[in-house]
């Protein structure tokens, strides 16, 4: 059963989604996998906080992608203030996402190592009022507890799953990454984005 079919299951008997433990008592109910629990909660989360986060402009939302998405092997990268500086040398999908950004607007791009610098660039530009959305990038279980994490801060987050999780040399859907980015933008903002890579990189 998709997690879809499955979402639409638990709300037809009146279900408690709210929580990720609802979820999880929802599903021994029904006596589905209850480690389906992160996606389905991620994915609540994601059209529940979308209209919010289609609000915000590109400028006020960061982007924070996993460095378990490196090739570690060969990345040139040096590690900063904030996160590892990608040179987008093409050796992983960090660059494409980087540059894709770039070209639609995005500010905030962050290469982080877990999840205690996400919290400290939160913590600094959120009360500055840089930051007002996020887009995050993690296996279900880290996406699942950002959602929670962020909610109490008022950030609506859109997260995109790893397509492979582990520590290292992790992948995930470009595409799916890239229509996260868009979301909100019209085909006339499309329009009006520059043909070439010219943009100023990321503040890092």
């Amino acid at each position: 059963m998709s997690i879809e079919n499955t979402i639409a299951k638990l709300a037809s008997i009146g279900a408690d989604l709210s929580t990720r433990n609802a979820i999880r008592i929802a599903l021994s109910l029904i006596s589905e996998d209850e480690e389906l629990t992160d996606q389905i909660y991620v994915e609540i989360k994601n059209k529940a906080h979308k209209e919010e986060f289609t609000k915000v402009p590109v400028e006020k939302r960061a982007i924070f992608i996993p460095q378990c998405l490196r090739n570690v092997k060969e990345c040139p990268a040096e590690f900063g203030e904030y996160g590892w500086e990608c040179t987008k040398c093409g050796k992983c999908p960090i660059g494409e996402i980087i540059e894709h950004a770039e070209k639609i607007g995005y500010k905030h791009v962050y290469i982080v190592p877990g999840g205690s610098l996400v919290k400290k660039v939160l913590k600094e530009k959120v009360p500055r009022g840089e930051i007002k959305a996020a887009l995050g990038i993690a296996c279900w279980p880290e996406l699942a507890e950002a959602n929670e994490k962020l909610s109490i801060l008022k950030i609506p987050l859109q997260a995109v799953p790893l397509l492979r999780a582990g520590c290292i040399n992790t992948l995930v859907d470009v595409e799916r990454v890239k229509e996260a980015m868009e979301i909100g933008l019209t085909k006339k903002d499309k329009a009006k984005l520059p043909s070439s890579d010219t943009s100023p990189a990321p503040v890092l």
